[in-house]
């Protein structure tokens, strides 16, 4: 399920606007079309993904942010050097050099005066007059009316996110800290100053800027080492062993190639090379972490359903709850889940050579449990594999006594909950605290709410006492 539109759109509005006035100043070239593509990609997370948080996460491993900025300074700074090479007609030497330094001055006033509109148009995001537009374009492209109750439900819903996360919709501290364009300025102000010392000539500007380094200076180089080094440290708030290796080498990269030039500062083609490189050595890798993840987690999920719905109450609760014959749904479940788990498993064996019991002493379920991100706790995890497991064959039942304790984990009546690890919480707290160094304490909460405690009984994961992290 995509992400609501009322929480993504106030993100991507703000990128395709900024985008849009650039087309709207008629600039073209390369760092255009990367702009498209990372708004592009931006949309492509907010349909694939369910949660606000998740799709900030993802944008910020990617550091599709900062890439933005680096592309859209670029593009800005262009004009520079598409003013400064129309020179025709009689030549004047202080004419054509005037004219270099009046383009960069322009081109210092014009990205001061877009950021400044960028921060403003992101502040000044109307989300109520958002929600009565996707309404009224609703109506228009279905032919369907929205009745009084449901634009009354939308506008309470609403005013319920603004009260608990007064910032939802505004985007412009996050505008105003990734966009930032002091280190850019700084490169073109360097070029003003020496366009304008006493007895500068045409050709001796162009000559010692690019002696110095001062026109590589200007290309932005230096928020592409700030993108990287925010890319790292996003992905230290919640690594896998593979995005933090591959954030790591491109910053190492970076470092590398500037130092073998005596500005230190890399050619931009060869890092983006080099880059793609990097990224074409580590894809394989995650990839093949992340699917085995996501097996032995689905694996674990119908081992979890298939005992709960062994559960003399499992008829009254989720999902069973919600079927036309919620006791016929929990027999089907019962009935059918062995039979697709055990296609699962195989599936495992097949793709990555793991059988069921090899999941837990791979390195992948270690790091999980390690940063938390394993939503089970240990004790209800050892039950499962201990317990449930052997008895998930196709025609066969729990007996009481696996039931009985089965049900002992499950949150009901005066019954504590005991399945959830009650550190679980951790990813998101590990990203609030990166999200708060970046753009200020308490920023995370106010866009995207307090993150509740664990109510759980269980004791937190102890690795060393985890009965299955040797081969048995």
């Amino acid at each position: 399920m995509a992400i609501d539109r009322m929480m993504l759109d106030p993100t991507l509005d703000t990128y395709r606007k900024m985008l849009k006035d650039l087309q709207e100043q008629n600039i073209t070239g390369e760092d255009m079309d990367k702009m498209a593509e990372i708004i592009a990609r931006m949309e492509q997370l907010g349909n694939e993904l369910s949660d606000i948080n998740d799709f900030f996460g993802k944008v910020m491993q990617e550091d599709l942010f900062g890439k933005f900025s680096a592309h859209y300074t670029k593009a800005l700074t262009s004009q520079y050097q598409a003013q400064n090479s129309e020179n025709g007609g009689t030549y004047n030497d202080a004419a054509l050099l005037k004219q270099c330094v009046d383009a960069l001055k322009y081109a210092v006033t014009t990205i001061k005066d877009s950021y400044n509109k960028t921060i403003e148009d992101a502040k000044n995001f109307d989300a109520k007059e958002h929600k009565d537009k996707s309404i009224e374009y609703f109506e228009e492209t279905t032919g369907t009316t929205v009745g009084k109750f449901f634009k009354k439900q939308a506008k309470k819903d609403l005013d319920k996110t603004l009260k608990e996360k007064p910032n939802a919709f505004d985007n412009s501290i996050e505008v105003a800290v990734l966009h930032d364009p002091e280190l850019i300025i700084k490169g073109i102000q360097d070029l003003i100053d020496l366009g304008e010392q006493e007895g500068m000539t045409t050709p001796k500007f162009l000559r010692l800027q690019i002696e110095t380094g001062l026109d590589k200076a200007m290309q932005g180089t230096s928020t592409f080492r700030k993108a990287l080094e925010f890319q790292l440290d996003s992905t230290l708030a919640n690594p896998t062993p593979w995005t933090l290796k591959l954030a790591e080498e491109k910053l190492r990269v970076f470092d590398e190639l500037a130092a073998k030039n005596k500005f230190n500062i890399p050619n931009l083609k060869e890092l983006e090379l080099a880059h793609n490189d990097i990224d074409y050595i580590y894809e394989r890798d995650i990839k093949i972490w992340d699917e085995i993840i996501e097996r032995w987690k689905d694996l674990l999920g119908d081992l979890d359903v298939w005992s709960l719905s062994h559960c003399s109450f499992a008829p009254s609760i989720e999902p069973w709850r919600m079927a036309r014959d919620p006791k016929q749904a929990t027999i089907k479940t019962q009935k059918t889940t062995p039979g697709i788990f055990k296609q699962k498993e195989k599936l495992l064996k097949k793709y990555f050579g793991l059988n069921f019991m090899d999941v837990f002493t791979h390195p992948s379920f270690e790091w999980d449990v390690k940063y938390n991100y394993i939503e089970y706790s240990q004790e209800f995890t050892e039950f499962l594999i201990e317990k449930v497991y052997p008895q998930c064959v196709p025609l066969n039942s729990l007996n009481s006594d696996i039931i009985n304790e089965r049900a002992s984990f499950y949150p009901t009546g005066s019954n504590p909950d005991r399945e959830t690890n009650p550190h679980c919480n951790m990813y998101a707290k590990r990203l609030r605290d990166f999200y708060d160094s970046k753009f200020g304490k308490g920023r995370y909460d106010s866009k995207f709410g307090v993150i509740n405690e664990i109510n759980s009984a269980a004791k937190p994961w102890d690795w060393d006492s985890f009965k299955f992290k040797n081969k048995i």
